[in-house]
């Protein structure tokens, strides 16, 4: 097999500094297929598919995988399907314009390593030409592995679970897969993950190749799905229920569809199954909250707390202001061990 043509992943000036500091450039087998400063509506066609087909890119491939906390394999397929392009949310916006800051605290906090931006705007696997990616920052290192580049990805979530301890590989599953497949496609023994100034490292070592080839399968059969317009079945994610509101966004009034008898029992076992739970937690909450009284913790004779409670008043926007009382569960943190 012939050798894949190689070619240098960072702009002109980039390329210079990296001579300047490891005594040669880094070289890549991945693909460029955009320009850096190609236009959104360019980068979004050509990220949706290309003269070979449906591509899948670094950020879908959790949606593919059903880790993703905003899409589904479901509301995927339908995106690909139909070039459905979502806008961005207000927080998606500031994530955007904080990239460079994020990117600018660590190199600093990484002198070793030459931070730069990706010389294109979109890059694809040199073998399995439907993988794309599109880095934010391409940092340049020299070891054992020679001069060479490992992509890294600046994240400002505020919260949420998965985030483990700073250095470690501790991230978010959509997120350790958006950079593994970034790996994949540049060939780096490693990413970096950025939340805000706390660096992650994860290493695309065998355990990780391995992972990421039955990924790469499994983005195969979902494009092959898409060429024979075979959409999986819908599941519970709430991007799902999105996606099905937008294929069919009316009701025809007076028109009646025939399902099948078991998705009738199904339906209606889950519906009178949720009622019950509902009642039976609106009990539990109301003991829970008689027991606690005016406490804010509830802890078991063992030590363990279980529930916190908060009252506050809602502003009223939209609706009358009124009296929140919320009783959330709450996580100790030798459960979570």
């Amino acid at each position: 097999m012939a050798r894949a043509k190689t070619t240098v992943p960072l702009s002109t000036g980039d390329s210079r500094r990296a001579v300047a500091r490891f005594g040669r450039s880094p070289r890549t087998a991945a693909v460029p297929l955009l320009p850096p400063d190609a236009d959104e509506q360019a980068w979004l066609d050509a990220r949706r598919r290309g003269p070979d087909g449906y591509r899948v890119g670094a950020s879908e491939i959790g949606a593919l995988l059903g880790i993703s906390p905003w899409s589904s394999p479901f509301s995927l397929w339908w995106a690909k399907h139909y070039g459905w392009q979502t806008s961005r949310t207000r927080g998606q916006r500031w994530g955007h314009k904080l990239e460079s800051v994020i990117g600018e605290v660590f190199a600093e906090d990484m002198p070793e390593l030459l931070v730069c931006r990706a010389g294109a705007s979109l890059w694809q696997h040199p073998v399995h030409t439907f993988a794309t990616c599109s880095p934010d920052f391409l940092a340049v290192a020299a070891d054992d592995h020679g001069v060479h580049v490992e992509p890294v990805e600046a994240k400002s979530d505020r919260g949420g679970k998965g985030w483990g301890k700073p250095g470690t590989d501790q991230v978010p599953p959509h997120h350790r897969a958006q950079l593994l497949w970034q790996c994949a496609i540049f060939d780096a023994p490693r990413g970096h993950l950025v939340r805000n100034d706390v660096p992650y490292v994860v290493e695309y070592d065998d355990a990780a190749r391995e992972e990421v080839a039955g990924w790469l399968e499994r983005a195969r059969e979902f494009i092959n799905s898409l060429d024979l317009g075979m959409p999986p079945e819908p599941d519970g994610h709430k991007a799902t229920e999105r996606a099905l509101i937008e294929i069919n966004p009316a009701v025809d009034e007076g028109e009646t569809a025939i399902v099948p008898g078991d998705l009738a029992t199904e339906y209606e076992v889950c519906h009178d199954r949720l009622k019950h739970a509902e009642r039976q937690f609106a009990k539990a909450q109301n003991r829970l909250r008689a027991a606690m009284g005016r406490a804010e913790l509830a802890m078991t004779p063992r030590g363990r707390v279980f529930a916190k409670r908060s009252v506050y008043k809602r502003r009223g926007y939209e609706v009358a202001p009124t009296l929140i009382d919320r009783l959330e569960r709450k996580h100790d943190k030798e459960e979570t061990k």
